[in-house]
């Protein structure tokens, strides 16, 4: 997100998929630097809701109006760059290949 030029700093998404294993979550949060909140929703009401943002049938807090917030996920600092130093490590090792 951030090579397209995003600054992305906060990351809504339902509790679902991926998003429901605590290890993908926190990972999520780390790596993208973003905080996550997890909503009780999924996938395909997320997509529903964002096309209506999106046609102009609602705003975008009109959107979440009514979704239960079932928790946040903080980036930590010290796990930023732990994940970081891993990539580094991890692009180096496939060069080598």
């Amino acid at each position: 997100m951030k090579q397209m030029g995003m600054d992305v700093r906060k990351v809504r998404a339902g509790h679902a998929n991926m998003f429901l294993s605590d290890v993908f979550a926190d990972a999520f949060a780390n790596t993208t630097g973003a905080t996550v909140e997890l909503y009780d929703t999924d996938g395909a009401a997320g997509a529903a809701r964002a096309a209506g943002v999106g046609a102009g049938i609602y705003s975008f807090s009109e959107c979440f109006a009514g979704m239960k917030k079932i928790r946040s996920i903080e980036p930590s600092t010290n796990k930023i760059q732990q994940y970081a130093d891993v990539y580094e490590r991890w692009k180096d090792g496939l060069s080598k290949l």
